[in-house]
């Protein structure tokens, strides 16, 4: 209103509406700008949900991209007593393991050496000089007490400064004068990990002597499975039951049973299912065109989500090749497409699937690779190596890899017996070779199923280091909005300037006009003189 006043004063018009709109039609071309960076915000908030989206289906995949991860198999133990409530031993399973029973009986665990020493009034007690002999299994070391450390907590120390596996604490047994007792523990459980200790001192004189007993015996765990008698240095034992490491915990006998947990496949199964519908739906919506309204989503006709949407897809409803079994699609195992591209489970035809042939099913999902020769071993892949048939030959003590039936082979890198192809469809195909011998060493076959394929794509896809078409879309996106936010700061700093130019023109006009009027009532007050003297004339 201020301003009305005073830019309107000699010329009453109303100059600050007349600026305002001057400014507003202006500023149009900063209202499309604003409109096309709000388009953008929209994409990229769409494309950072679809990442987060795709990191949690990604997620979800790997449960499942390898054999190890989608067998699941499940140990029950049993005692053989029902009134017997110890825990006898604890079971880990691998997707190894083959489903049976085992008998169990333990006779005692493996234990460690402890010895304690005799009593002393405190940490501190002073020690005869003379020497403490301490052997672990095959290694013995000896400490000098002297004056640097002829004291209980001296030799503690020293004890355990010797490199040794043994650990030396303390033990207040509450005995009213010499409570402090030097307890040494051995590290290693087993007759092998054994530990003596010996005291010999420098002078007869009977002063604050330590004396060493032993209270615990090294000794193996004794045990049987299905009458072999067994004896180990350790109370966890791996290489006894194919796929099952035993953890034993006390002595006791009963029964092992193991199994596939065919329902907790099952629900990893579900859980894919589950995700990757929810990412299909997504899609969907981003990609939607409404044929009446003909409105969009936000996403509609991007290339790259187009994309990713047809990856999806057909990585579901391809045939899985290189496998063996009757299975080669999901929809043989249960997983089937709706009209929308979603898709449904069928647990009951899951479940028989597994019953029927386990590896089958799991080769739909996970990699897999096996081996023609008792020399090679299969180690692993990396996301460069493709699925197929490898020939492997050594020659001039080196490793070669080639495409089956190709006649071209190159060298693999390594070194020792481990190796990995280097270029090509092997490249990334890591093996274990036991001699270089030259000559054939039969076939390396790599198959990948859905799971497999779809941790591949979707690598590429949120993965920042690969610089995927997703990461491209919102860097691409992110870049535009920054750059319409510059375009807007700089057309925001001209219409200012637009608008203090309109100012200062309409207020050079009102002084303009001001002076005009001046002049003008000064003329007119002038001629009113005159007429006003002729008039007193006549």
């Amino acid at each position: 209103m201020a301003q009305n006043a005073v830019f309107g004063i000699n010329s009453n018009l109303d100059t600050q509406d007349i600026i305002n709109k001057m400014v507003s039609l202006e500023a149009r071309s900063m209202d499309l700008v604003e409109a096309k960076k709000q388009i953008e915000q929209q994409k990229l908030a769409s494309f950072k949900e679809l990442k987060n989206r795709l990191q949690t289906f990604k997620s979800v995949v790997t449960t499942l991209n390898t054999e190890s991860r989608f067998i699941v198999n499940k140990s029950v133990f049993s005692n053989n007593s029902s009134s017997d409530n110890n825990k006898v031993v604890d079971i880990t399973t691998t997707s190894s393991a083959t489903s049976g029973t085992y008998s169990l009986v333990v006779d005692n665990l493996a234990t460690e050496t402890k010895i304690i020493s005799n009593g002393f009034a405190s940490t501190t007690s002073e020690l005869e000089n003379g020497r403490v002999k301490v052997t672990s299994g095959s290694a013995s070391a000896t400490v000098t007490i002297n004056s640097t450390n002829n004291s209980l907590d001296g030799l503690r120390l020293a004890i355990n400064n010797l490199g040794l596996d043994v650990k030396a604490s303390f033990l207040n047994d509450g005995d009213d004068t010499v409570p402090v007792r030097l307890l040494i523990s051995g590290n290693l459980t087993g007759a092998t990990g054994a530990v003596t200790m010996s005291y010999s001192k420098d002078s007869i004189y009977p002063v604050d002597e330590i004396s060493f007993t032993t209270t615990q015996e090294a000794k193996n765990a004794s045990f049987s499975i299905d009458g072999v008698s067994i004896s180990k240095s350790s109370n966890t034992v791996s290489d006894v039951i194919s796929g099952a490491a035993l953890k034993l915990q006390s002595a006791g006998s009963g029964t092992i049973s193991l199994s596939t947990d065919t329902n907790a496949i099952t629900t990893k199964v579900s859980d894919f299912v589950d995700e990757y519908n929810e990412i299909s739906l997504f899609l969907s919506e981003q990609l939607a065109l409404d044929s009446e309204t003909e409105e969009t989503g936000v996403l509609f006709g991007n290339f790259a989500v187009q994309n990713l949407q047809q990856i999806l897809r057909s990585s579901i409803s391809n045939k899985v090749t290189g496998i063996t079994g009757d299975y080669t699609y999901l929809s043989q195992i249960g997983i089937t497409t709706k009209s929308d591209g979603t898709l449904i489970l069928d647990t009951d035809v899951l479940s028989n699937a597994l019953i029927d042939d386990i590896q089958n099913v799991s080769q739909l999902f996970s990699s897999r690779g096996t081996v023609t020769h008792s020399s090679v071993t299969f180690v692993g892949f990396t996301s460069d190596t493709a699925p197929g048939y490898y020939d492997l030959q050594v020659s001039s003590n080196v490793p070669q890899l080639s495409n089956s039936g190709a006649s071209t082979f190159v060298n693999a890198s390594g070194s020792g017996n481990f190796w990995a192809g280097s270029s090509g469809d092997s490249t990334g195909l890591n093996f274990r070779i036991s001699g270089l011998t030259n000559g054939s060493y039969g076939q390396i076959w790599l198959s990948i199923g859905v799971a497999e394929i779809l941790n591949r794509q979707l690598e590429n896809m949120v993965d920042t280091s690969l610089n995927g078409p997703l990461v491209t879309e919102l860097d691409t996106i992110t870049e535009t909005v920054d750059d319409y936010n510059i375009t807007l700061l700089d057309q925001a700093e001209r219409l200012l300037e637009y608008e203090e130019s309109l100012k200062a023109k309409f207020s050079n006009l009102e002084i303009v006009l001001g002076r005009l009027n001046a002049q003008r009532d000064t003329f007119k007050s002038s001629l009113a003189g005159i007429q006003n003297i002729f008039s007193q004339k006549k």
